[in-house]
């Protein structure tokens, strides 16, 4: 594997016309909406489909959880570049990790690794922001937050309905003229993994977010958006069904005292860092040994993940196949196998199931309008097309969502990343700790 992966930037920007009207933009997240919609109908998303644009599917990042995930499509960058890993926070040389996703949303340092989400970038170029609850954008990034947060973190998830968040979007895009509004929804993605995909819990729960997408529509028509305000939604992640009987028990195959240190109770990947000495030894003892089970070194991992070249991963690293769970030791209640059900993620992202879910809706797309695959790394790019922003370097490609664009959007942006003479490099130029 090559030792950098890079990103081909340039000091130059092109310059072209642009329409003069202030367009704004509502970055919608739904957490763990399935690029098919788990096969359900909901009414408004068709509706906002047939007067809008929406993608086959998105490829999102690997490794499919939503930290890494979310960061990938504020940044632009893949994992490997923007350093945000893994749901958890995690040092080795201290043996310090978080034990729950929430618990990382406060970790500044897990964040703030160099790279640039876009509510920096639109702060950095005088435009103003409001985050409710969109991961990262709690948390100092070059020393910017968004002037307006709803935290992150489980009390908000239970105690403000989504109904109440578009209220507050909206408020803040009419009433405080704010230029991008970020918004988070934690379902379906929170039901899925506790009952499954294909349970009436999942579905009573894609109607909610159903009916509120009716609602933020009829409240854009009502107050007068229609015409600046464009709306983009996007999931993280796709979701499946566990399979009873498909877990794995790393301690059957290797000793946990040649490992100094671990990540793997956490869903379907894992890293491993052995002790001096013993790295052949607990490598050889997983590889082609275990069903279900991809294991690589680092140097090894496949480069069309784009994750195992940044200074985070540990020696050895891999993920098991759909349907299948990985842990160290039943008694960590987290990962108990007889407590095991629902749904999950993290799985390779060539697989269907881990497809991401996009669609967008406002005066810069076409309407009724249906688009290839995407990349999660495109949408950053695609923000700051809208908001008139120059691009912070980034793995995404105008090409790619150029055609979802209508006529008079489609030429060159007034400013945006090309490619010359100049390499940037994730590693040269980033402070990853």
């Amino acid at each position: 594997m090559d030792t950098m992966k890079a990103v081909f930037v340039s000091s130059l920007f092109l310059i072209s016309s642009i329409s003069a009207q202030k367009q704004k933009v509502l970055l919608f997240l739904i957490d763990g909406l399935r690029y098919d919609q788990f096969g359900y109908e909901l009414p408004a998303f068709h509706n906002v489909e047939m007067n809008g644009v929406r993608a086959e599917w998105m490829d999102g990042a690997f490794v499919s959880l939503s930290a890494p995930s979310m960061y990938t499509i504020a940044t632009g960058l893949h994992p490997e570049c923007h350093g945000v890993v893994h749901n958890l926070y995690y040092d080795p040389e201290t043996g310090a990790k978080t034990t729950s996703y929430s618990a990382t949303l406060n970790v500044s340092e897990w964040w703030d690794t160099g790279a640039e989400p876009i509510w920096v970038t639109a702060k950095l170029n005088g435009l103003s922001v409001g985050n409710i609850m969109y991961p990262g954008g709690m948390k100092e990034v070059k020393g910017i937050v968004p002037d307006k947060i709803i935290p992150s973190d489980s009390w908000w998830w239970w105690n403000m309905p989504l109904s109440e968040r578009i209220d507050l979007a909206m408020e803040w895009l009419i009433e405080d003229d704010f230029d991008l509004v970020l918004l988070y929804a934690d379902k379906p993605d929170t039901i899925s993994h506790t009952f499954g995909t294909d349970s009436p819990a999942v579905k009573a729960s894609l109607d909610i977010i159903d009916a509120n997408v009716q609602k933020l529509f009829d409240l854009i028509e009502e107050n007068g958006l229609t015409d600046i305000l464009n709306v983009i939604m996007v999931s993280d992640h796709g979701h499946i069904n566990f399979r009873r009987g498909k877990q794995i028990r790393l301690y059957d195959y290797i000793n946990e005292t040649d490992l100094d240190f671990h990540m793997a109770n956490y869903g379907p990947t894992f890293q491993l860092l052995p002790k001096e000495g013993k790295m052949d030894k607990v490598y050889d003892a997983l590889k082609d040994k275990v069903e279900g089970m991809n294991i690589y070194k680092k140097a090894e991992f496949p480069e069309r993940l784009h994750y195992a070249n940044h200074p985070r991963i540990l020696p050895i690293l891999g993920f098991v196949e759909p349907g299948w769970f990985i842990y160290t030791d039943p008694l960590n209640i987290q990962q108990d196998v007889d407590r095991i059900f629902g749904s999950q993620h993290g799985y390779d992202t060539r697989h269907m199931a881990m497809k991401s879910y996009f669609m967008a809706k406002g005066p810069f797309f076409k309407e009724g309008y249906r688009a290839s695959p995407i990349s999660s790394v495109d949408i950053y790019g695609m923000m700051c097309d809208i908001l008139n922003l120059p691009e912070a370097p980034n793995n995404g490609s105008r090409a790619r969502y150029v055609d979802m664009l209508k006529e008079d959007q489609e030429d060159s942006p007034q400013f945006y990343v090309i490619v010359a003479d100049s390499v940037f490099s994730c590693f040269d130029n980033l402070p990853f700790t």
